[in-house]
């Protein structure tokens, strides 16, 4: 009867844990489960269409696929966006996440003497929320291996046709 009673309670313990995760804090990265799941609000995707444009042409974009924005804490962006790269102690700053896929070359950037100038075919950004102000910027090869979609509900922006040239 003991053994039965034991059982029953580790049970009780493991579901009330399971659903304070649910709802609570995350082991991982210690931040809301409600931030993740939240959807780019249609007043951002006009504003976030027209960064992605002019990010677009600053990189000299070719062939643009797609563009996706995903609304997260600038943490966990900067896990896809920049991977390596770390904000100590701020899981609650909400940022936006832009992925762009295309050909892009880096041509405001300042390489070493000599070297290329970067290029990719993923060109990640990260705005703040708040005032659209960019924190971030990356440029891969190869799809971020944290995806944006891991992130969040993820929106897709329709850049304009001059961006795509």
């Amino acid at each position: 009867m003991r053994r039965i009673y034991w059982l029953g309670s580790v049970a009780v313990i493991l579901a009330v844990a399971a659903c304070g995760s649910a709802t609570g804090q995350t082991a991982a990265t210690g931040q809301t489960a409600a931030i993740n799941h939240r959807a780019v609000p249609k007043s951002a995707i006009k504003r976030l269409t027209a960064l992605a444009d002019k990010a677009i042409a600053a990189n000299g974009g070719k062939r643009v696929e797609w563009a996706t924005a995903v609304l997260t804490t600038e943490a966990e962006a900067l896990r896809s966006a920049t991977p390596g790269d770390t904000v100590p102690d701020d899981k609650t700053t909400l940022v936006y996440l832009v992925t762009i896929k295309g050909q892009f070359t880096a041509y405001d950037a300042s390489p070493p003497s000599g070297a290329a100038l970067p290029t990719g075919s993923y060109m990640s950004l990260v705005y703040l929320a708040k005032t659209f102000r960019p924190t971030s910027f990356g440029l891969r090869h190869r799809p971020s291996p944290v995806s944006p979609a891991s992130l969040g509900p993820v929106t897709r922006l329709k850049v304009h046709p001059a961006a795509r040239s």
